[in-house]
């Protein structure tokens, strides 16, 4: 028989491991690229694991943004028309 602290554990572990899987939401990804410098954000389109943000830079350029869905981490910035 398993110990309740082991299976206690496992439960933790297995929840993390679920969690860490989990897409950002709306609210969360704004939030993320405020924080970074990023405002003004005009449109977020949701294209499979990722996210497409049009925004401007600190510098106030308008940017095209490639944000993965999942970690947070923009994976792509581009100038915009």
């Amino acid at each position: 028989m398993i110990p309740r602290s082991i299976l206690l554990i496992l439960c933790l572990f297995s929840s993390f491991g679920w969690a860490a899987l989990t897409r950002l939401d709306m609210p969360a990804l704004v939030k993320l690229l405020l924080a970074q410098g990023y405002h003004d954000i005009r449109e977020i389109e949701l294209e499979g694991d990722r996210f497409e943000v049009s925004t401007l830079d600190a510098r106030e350029q308008k940017v095209r943004l490639s944000v993965d869905a999942y970690s947070g981490e923009i994976t792509q910035q581009k100038e915009a028309d």
